[in-house]
């Protein structure tokens, strides 16, 4: 009897500890003080996804490109021949702004337009390669630089250009040679996964000098240098930046013979796909437009 009287009293003991622990657990979650609101983490908005365009522009036999980051910060990278061209061309495309300009070097067919676009832009800051000429080019666009109100910087290798999201790297020259061409200014742009490589007229010699200094990589596209001529776009160079495209900026039947056969033959060996900014009378400017994941190209309206 004694036995089943304390078998009952351990019973009920236990049964008084569960009660009194199920009330403190109560207790504990329906007065724990509200959370702070400031130690609430708040889910941040995702940044805005990144991107931007490119239009290599028809100028005919010249060379013109327009970066446009997604933020709207812009970039011009020459400006052909004629100012009417790329007056034309940029209104065509729609700019009712400019950041920057750079003038790769201080050929014709490079800076002949960029007095119009000082004109017609109020223009932020402009690079230049450090190269000058005695031509009456030369003097119009350095008036007009003069009257401009901009940030003028002259850049070399290992410089950077800034543009909204985008890096863009200054490769050359890294000390001028007073040969207009070799001195061209090169670019590479690069977003993410995606980089384009612009030469200018740069030249074989130039092509050896970003060897040398180990400033080149391979890139997913290639402005191919001085128009497609002969002597630029050296084997070892392109070796070396193994393009999967290349864009040419040529006038269509141009007395130079640009592109000439032994380049295109040779992209054409490596594999890369080919465009040209100048095919037919009409405008055949190109544009590129990436994720900085991916990229596409699309031609001109009416190709």
């Amino acid at each position: 009897m004694l036995r089943i009287l304390l078998a009952v009293l351990l019973l009920v003991v236990i049964l008084l500890v569960l009660v009194v622990l199920a009330v403190a657990l109560y207790v504990s979650f329906r007065y724990q003080p509200a959370t702070n609101e400031a130690d609430t983490p708040i889910p941040e908005p995702a940044p805005d996804v990144q991107g931007f365009t490119i239009y290599f522009i028809d100028v005919g036999q010249g060379d013109s490109t327009l970066i446009v980051d997604r933020s709207g910060a812009s970039l011009l990278v020459d400006a052909g021949r004629s100012q009417q061209r790329i007056r034309d061309r940029l209104r065509g495309l729609g700019v009712k702004d400019l950041d920057a300009v750079a003038m790769t070097h201080p050929d014709a067919d490079h800076i002949g337009g960029l007095p119009e676009v000082l004109e017609l832009y109020p223009i932020e800051r402009i690079y230049l390669n450090g190269g000058a000429s005695d031509t009456q080019t030369f003097g119009e666009l350095t008036a007009g630089i003069a009257a401009e109100a901009a940030t003028v910087t002259t850049v070399a290798r290992g410089d950077v250009i800034p543009l909204g999201g985008l890096q863009v790297q200054v490769l050359h020259p890294g000390a001028l040679s007073d040969d207009s061409n070799e001195d061209s200014m090169v670019l590479l742009v690069s977003c993410g996964g995606v980089s384009l490589l612009l030469t200018g007229d740069a030249e074989a010699p130039s092509e050896r000098a970003m060897l040398a200094a180990g400033v080149l990589r391979d890139v997913d596209v290639l402005k191919v240098g001085h128009h497609g001529s002969r002597t630029s776009t050296s084997p070892e160079f392109l070796v070396t930046v193994r393009p999967e495209v290349g864009v040419i900026s040529a006038g269509v039947d141009n007395s130079y013979g640009h592109p000439h056969p032994e380049v295109v033959a040779r992209l054409e060996a490596a594999k890369v796909q080919l465009w040209a900014t100048d095919t037919t009378g009409a405008d055949n400017t190109v544009t590129l437009t990436s994720d900085c994941r991916r990229y596409q190209f699309q031609p001109a309206a009416g190709q």
